[in-house]
């Protein structure tokens, strides 16, 4: 199956999660997923404006494990808990190295669902509970892990370095998400005590962070957090890339397309050839004739070789793609990702997707928006076996992370306000400020097995960036 997460990633970037999980039953699993980006004909983006290398510049990808789910106290209990696999490591630095990032990941996936659930609770009973529940469990996971630290050798700097990087990890994890449980409850009533125990959680980890060195906020301290974030974000790369898999990207069909384009070439040369043929068997006793005809078919011969070129490249696109990616665990291949990008007229697309783009066919509106339509298309192929049996953990599949990067398009945008007047109730002249945005419009269609499946998104955007999604 295909699920997608949709959020704002930063002031010039949206950010789709896809994440496809395979079948258990099944050896392969196939996926396609077409995106079509409708772009607002004021940016003046067309192909000779945007090409595919600057789509591509925009459309960065990251291919990584979907993480394994447990709850917090699924981390330290039970036959298959995460800190039983690091322990069991510590006799391999390289794998304990591994172990401890991968522990790290998880423990981020499951304080942030379990963070949720606590803000999502309607009964306030379930809600006490449930922040109860979060404070022991996190104690728990906290102790279980720190133990671990005595069972290093202490001259083995190496590993405690590693061990300091997750403890500090996943010490920042449990301060955000804590935090934002705290926030969530300060709107409600009779939670005050609730909201202690969280602070005093809080109030102790920090004090910990301290006694161990590890980087945390300190008020009124600019230089202090700006270290603070730069520290942890080197941090989180550090610890999710036991997550990311090894890719390695090449061009798709190169082979098939030189040889179609040498086809070309070779067509081109043929007939240039038989018409030299003719011309001199026919018009032999003409030589200056010959020599301006075939001076003129020797420079057709180049268009001739171009057409034919574009004909095969024509005929090809559907069944190519631009770039193939490979993505591979320990040299062991899991999969192949597919990507090709082209500009579109709108008779191209699908009755489906113009529905969900809100849009009739009427010629009057299609000349009022004259969008220019991008047509990204993916397909994912993944090797279940070799995916699950790589690693202790049971890997469901795997997110393909794409942020769509808006600042290229910007560039032609008018001014983020605009001034209007009008009269007020007593027909005095007012001035007042609009905005003025530009909606990017995605419409994306999932395909595995035999459903079908499309989501569309709304993306306004001013000079200034990223104004909201829905």
């Amino acid at each position: 199956m295909i699920e997608i997460q949709t959020k704002i990633h930063d002031k010039f970037s949206v950010e789709f999660k896809v994440g496809f999980s395979g079948r258990e039953d099944a050896k392969m699993d196939y996926f396609d997923v077409n995106s079509w980006i409708f772009i607002p004909n004021g940016l003046y983006i067309n192909k000779n404006t945007y090409s595919k290398d600057r789509f591509y510049t925009d459309m960065k990808s990251n291919i990584r494990l979907i993480t394994p789910s447990f709850s917090l106290r699924q981390m330290v209990e039970g036959d298959d808990a995460p800190i039983k696999h690091v322990i069991n490591s510590l006799d391999n630095i390289n794998e304990f190295e591994f172990q401890m990032k991968l522990f790290g990941s998880i423990f981020k996936s499951s304080i942030r669902d379990a963070s949720s659930d606590i803000i999502n609770e309607k009964n306030q009973d379930n809600l006490i509970r449930k922040c109860s529940d979060y404070i022991y469990d996190l104690r728990l996971v906290l102790q279980s892990y720190r133990r671990i630290h005595n069972m290093i050798d202490p001259k083995n700097e190496t590993m405690l370095a590693k061990f300091r990087f997750t403890d500090e990890f996943i010490s920042h994890q449990l301060q955000i998400q804590t935090m934002k449980v705290i926030k969530a409850l300060q709107s409600l009533e009779g939670l005050q005590d609730a909201i202690n125990a969280l602070i005093d959680t809080l109030k102790e980890e920090t004090e910990y962070k301290i006694s161990k060195g590890y980087s945390h906020v300190i008020i009124n301290d600019d230089a202090n957090n700006r270290k603070l974030v730069n520290h942890h974000s080197k941090l989180k790369k550090y610890i999710e890339s036991a997550l990311y898999l090894n890719v390695n990207t090449t061009q798709d069909g190169q082979a098939v397309k030189q040889i179609s384009f040498s086809l070309a070439a070779g067509l081109a040369m043929m007939v240039y050839l038989l018409i030299t043929t003719l011309f001199q068997k026919y018009l032999g006793n003409y030589p200056n004739l010959i020599f301006f005809i075939l001076v003129i078919f020797y420079i057709l011969k180049d268009r001739i070789k171009e057409l034919t070129r574009w004909m095969f490249a024509y005929q090809l696109k559907d069944k190519y793609y631009d770039n193939k990616t490979v993505i591979s665990i320990k040299d062991n291949k899991v999969g192949i990702f597919k990507e090709g990008m082209d500009f579109i007229s709108e008779d191209k697309v699908p009755d489906e997707v113009m529905k969900l783009r809100r849009r009739t066919r009427l010629e009057v509106e299609n000349k009022l928006l004259d969008e220019k339509i991008i047509l990204y298309r993916k397909r994912v192929e993944i090797d279940n076996v070799t995916l699950h049996n790589q690693y202790d953990y049971e890997f469901k599949g795997i997110n393909d992370i794409i942020r769509y990067h808006v600042n290229f398009l910007t560039k032609k945008m008018d001014n983020p306000e605009t001034l209007i007047d009008c009269l007020d109730e007593q027909g005095n002249v007012q001035t007042v400020k609009a905005e003025r945005i530009y909606t990017l419009h995605f419409v994306l269609q999932f395909k595995w097995e035999d459903q079908i499946e499309y989501r569309d998104f709304h993306v306004n955007v001013n000079r200034n960036g990223i104004v909201d999604i829905s």
